[in-house]
């Protein structure tokens, strides 16, 4: 079946569209999801140091749930061609048209469907296939929702769910560990040189 069988899929905002001015007096102020949040929740380095506003004010009524994020939803960053599960912490933040949000409308064990889209060949080839672009790849929506999935029964997706949370940890875990051993080797080169 397809991602579209199982899942309402829905693009983020244009926020040029629907941005309207702080003094009009219907529009809110709204947080967006950055690629920075993204990737620390993957536990992929992200390059750009500085920090900016990530605010916009836009009208009221534009804003709907399909758009904000949550724990109940995997995003996707159609430029990475990763998903995510973002935490609690990242609640509440409006999706832009470079990512997209992935509902599944029956029991489906998202820790399992984060490493099913983000790992397994079968949807990587797949994914690779769609992707669109020379020196930028990117993905439609059109061709998201088409990615063709067999999934398990909802309690051994829990069981493979369980795995990848682990196999996510002990990578993070050494690579902290490798990255202390670094530190440390370097501390002692330099005190080598007193």
């Amino acid at each position: 079946m397809k991602l579209r069988d199982y899942a309402r899929v829905t693009q983020g905002a244009f926020i040029n569209r629907i941005e309207t001015s702080k003094l009009n007096e219907d529009s809110v102020q709204v947080q967006l999801l950055t690629l920075k949040e993204f990737n620390e929740t993957l536990g992929l380095d992200y390059r750009i140091s500085k920090d900016k506003d990530h605010s916009v004010f836009v009208k009221r009524e534009k804003i709907i749930s399909e758009l904000k994020t949550d724990t109940n939803s995997l995003v996707m960053h159609t430029l990475s061609q990763k998903v995510a599960l973002l935490s609690e912490k990242y609640s509440g933040l409006v999706l832009t048209n470079n990512f997209v949000k992935i509902t599944f409308k029956d029991q489906t064990d998202l820790h399992f469907m984060e490493w099913m889209i983000n790992e397994h060949p079968t949807v990587q080839k797949q994914i690779m296939l769609f992707s669109q672009g020379s020196i930028i790849s990117s993905l439609k929506l059109s061709d998201i929702k088409d990615i063709e999935l067999v999934l398990p029964p909802y309690e051994k997706q829990q069981i493979l769910g369980k795995v990848a949370v682990l196999k996510r940890k002990k990578a993070q875990l050494l690579k902290e560990k490798n990255e202390l051993e670094q530190q440390f080797l370097h501390q002692k080169l330099v005190e080598g040189t007193k």
